[in-house]
């Protein structure tokens, strides 16, 4: 600091360019080293939420492959289990419900089927797999349809089906 040839340098403007030069240089080696944080970060961030992914398609499977290929119906009305959790997003995303947000999917005492009339989706239908009951069952944004009550009789009067793949 009391060096003259740093406080009168011959040439100021030339001393003031290296300076902002190698200051500069320096912002952007930390600049690079914390983008280089973050990108560590991001994919450990990134395969921590793939394994967690690939644990909760498990745990469905686990908990939930006995159902899998489950269809009650009558003439008009088809209840089909919900075999993936890309179906619970679905079903959530088209019914603006929260069987997806809510995690139905890990819930290991409740099944929840799709009340379908020609592949499309009139219902989403709980039941509680200790009772054997319809624990709700609703459509579109969690109102019922014209079809509530003969749905919820469907897969009542239908449990025998559910507790059958149960004890398999």
């Amino acid at each position: 600091l009391r060096n003259p040839k740093n406080i009168c340098p011959s040439d100021f403007i030339d001393a003031h360019d290296k300076a902002s030069r190698r200051i500069e240089a320096k912002r952007e080696r930390e600049r690079a080293a914390e983008r280089r944080r973050w990108e560590i970060e991001n994919q450990e961030r990134e395969q921590q939420r793939l394994l967690q992914e690939k644990k909760n398609e498990e745990d469905f499977i686990n908990l939930k492959s006995k159902f899998f290929g489950l269809v009650i119906t009558d003439e008009e009305i088809s209840v089909k289990v919900l075999e993936s959790i890309d179906e619970y997003y679905n079903e959530g995303k088209v019914q603006n419900i929260c069987v997806f947000g809510s995690e139905y999917y890990k819930k290991a005492d409740t099944l929840i089927l799709s009340a379908r009339i020609d592949d499309e989706i009139i219902e989403t239908v709980e039941v509680d797999l200790r009772t054997l009951k319809v624990v709700q069952c609703h459509g579109k944004h969690n109102q019922d349809t014209e079809y509530h009550d003969r749905i919820i009789n469907l897969v009542n009067n239908n449990a025998d089906q559910i507790r059958k793949r149960m004890t398999a």
